[in-house]
C-alpha cells in the first residue's frame, strides 16, 4: 500500500520518487568495505529478517535445522551487496522527473 500511496503524493504535488524492490541480499564486502579488513565485521543473522543464506549458514554450523519458510517450494534470486548498491547508485545518479513515481524490481 506504500507505493500507492507514494505514487498518488507524486502525481497530486509534483514530488519525484523511486521505489527500489530487492529481493535477499547476501554478502558484506562492497568496494568500501574491502579497503580493510577492520571494516569487515558483520554477519547479518536473525531468526526473521537474517538473509536466508546467512541463517542456513549459521544454522547448519550449529547443528540446528534449517528453518524453511512454508513448505520450502519457493524459488527467489539472491542479489550480491554489490548489485544492491550499483542499483542505489544508478536511483541515485539519474533521478525521476518531477511528477514521476518508477519502481525498480531488482
Amino acid at each position: 500500500h506504500d507505493s500507492h500511496n507514494i505514487h498518488f503524493a507524486c502525481k497530486i504535488w509534483g514530488l519525484r520518487a523511486t521505489d527500489l524492490n530487492q529481493g535477499v541480499v547476501y554478502g558484506v564486502l562492497t568496494e568500501e568495505t574491502g579497503m580493510d579488513e577492520m571494516l569487515i565485521n558483520r554477519l547479518g543473522y536473525d531468526g526473521v529478517f537474517g538473509t536466508a543464506l546467512n541463517r542456513f549458514c549459521i544454522q547448519a554450523a550449529v547443528g540446528h535445522p534449517l528453518t524453511v519458510y512454508g513448505k520450502g517450494g519457493q524459488t527467489r534470486g539472491f542479489l550480491d551487496i554489490r548489485d544492491t548498491v550499483r542499483c542505489v547508485e544508478l536511483a541515485i545518479a539519474n533521478p525521476a522527473d518531477p511528477g514521476q513515481f518508477r519502481v525498480f524490481n531488482q
